[in-house]
């Protein structure tokens, strides 16, 4: 192992550009998807939000499997940058497929045609490109500070990436359509042109970073499956961050799922879509910019977490007091998006440290399979969050497709979008009190240190 502390700018960058890549992708099915199901392709809301609830199941299984993967690759490239290398473009072909179904095919037909396609997106190629990604940081430094920066300066790309899905899906799908948002022309070019992005993105990724921590390949750090999952138990840290990470992302989905209905059916304007989502998005990236990184410099990454999905929790149930303003919901939508960035930087650098932890405490170092957990955590809470809203529209009577909603389908999309959430958020909240390792980490990173000068040859 080669000790790192800090990096070039020019690799920080690259590697960030790996998340905008990602992003690219992961917001346009996010945001849009169901939209394109139900007002394009023509399918039952009910079955499109069954389909992604029950893959997100596969899906995180697959992002498990993928961690057991990742922690036994061995390659002139490192651990996780072939995956960039080789995982683009197949993640960019599937995902135009799954915007592109086919109007001749019946009901059933399309079913499983999305069905083939999401998992093929999700579960195959997005998890074999982002899990590895998402442990990259592990591999180029070892010191817990600069993964806290690279959290932030990634997570700043990422939401680049978001705001400008928010932005210009639409545009893209009218310019390349008939100029209208249910032409399947302009979906299936919108997503060339997004999957191009990605592909090309991912490869800069590869050719501007460098992994130096890891050691040479040796039986101790090629644990098997029963000692990955042991080392893994025996994380209470690790294991108090996969209980809040499912948490809040079945917060971020019920938002991010019910986006769009909410904005054509409470706000009565579509467009205004890209306004409510980009009010989070642009005050996440604002955060990340000016205040974490100040917030790093005087409070632990435990206080963060915990200050964010406190103030996230209070703009949602804010914002259910007057659903039908504009103005008040982009106001409290960007609280909620600052509080959501400094979240997520957080969760991705406790991670890292919690993997730290893991190898202090156990011996065995599992950067593959911990930060694999923590997505497929992710996963089931979007999972959780998209089968919790489409159970709650139903109850409520919301039909997506009718051109006037009752009262009660209106209260439900107002409940999932504002303070369902909200209270989902100040439970993550609650959980982490019990992480103690922010006080513990100077310990053991210099007993790690010790440790890894003592084995080195």
């Amino acid at each position: 192992m080669i000790p790192v502390r800090a990096l070039r700018i020019r690799e920080k960058v690259g590697y960030a550009f790996g998340d905008f890549a990602s992003c690219l992708i992961w917001q346009s099915i996010s945001v849009y998807l169901l939209f394109y199901f139900t007002n394009v392709a023509g399918v039952e809301q009910d079955a499109a939000v069954a389909i992604i609830s029950v893959s997100k199941v596969i899906d995180g299984i697959t992002d498990i499997l993928m961690g057991f993967i990742v922690d036994r690759t061995r390659t002139r490239f490192g651990r996780v940058r072939p995956y960039l290398l080789t995982m683009g473009l197949p993640l960019a072909v599937s995902t135009v497929l799954l915007f592109s179904v086919p109007a001749a095919l019946s009901v059933h037909g399309k079913l499983i045609w999305i069905f083939v396609c999401y998992n093929l997106v999700t579960s195959v190629f997005y998890t074999a490109l982002n899990v590895p990604y998402s442990g990259m940081h592990n591999f180029l430094t070892d010191d817990s500070m600069e993964r806290s920066r690279l959290s932030v300066i990634r997570l700043i790309f990422a939401y680049a990436a978001q705001t400008a899905v928010n932005f210009f899906v639409f545009t893209l799908v009218q310019a390349l359509g008939d100029g209208t948002n249910e032409s399947q022309a302009g979906w299936t070019g919108a997503m060339i042109v997004i999957g191009a992005a990605t592909f090309g993105l991912a490869l800069v990724t590869f050719f501007t970073t460098r992994e130096r921590v890891g050691g040479a390949p040796g039986a101790a750090e090629r644990p098997s499956v029963p000692v990955s999952l042991r080392s893994i138990l025996h994380n209470r840290y690790l294991l108090l961050l996969l209980g809040a990470t499912l948490i809040s992302f079945t917060s971020n989905a019920l938002i991010s799922s019910s986006a769009t209905y909410y904005a054509n059916s409470v706000l009565e304007n579509v467009d205004a879509t890209r306004l409510i989502t980009n009010a989070i998005t642009i005050a996440m990236v604002l955060g990340l910019v000016f205040v974490v990184p100040q917030l790093l410099k005087r409070f632990p990454k435990r206080y963060i977490y915990q200050a964010g999905m406190l103030a996230a929790g209070a703009a949602g149930l804010l914002s259910s007091l007057a659903p039908t303003s504009l103005p008040a919901l982009l106001a409290l939508n960007a609280v909620k998006g600052m509080a959501m960035g400094a979240t997520s930087s957080m969760m991705y650098a406790m991670c890292a440290d919690t993997i730290d932890w893991g190898e202090y405490h156990t011996g065995i170092r599992v950067v593959g399979l911990g930060t694999a957990l923590v997505q497929c955590m992710g996963k089931f809470g979007m999972g959780l969050g998209t089968a919790l809203m489409g159970l709650v529209l139903s109850a409520g009577g919301f039909n997506a497709n009718a051109d006037t909603q009752t009262a009660s389908g209106l209260n439900a999309l107002i409940a999932v979008y504002t303070w369902i959430p909200g209270l989902i958020m100040l439970g993550a909240m609650g959980i982490m009190f019990a992480y103690r390792l922010d006080k513990l980490y100077p310990q053991v990173a210099e007993a790690l240190r010790q440790r890894r000068e003592a084995e080195r040859p």
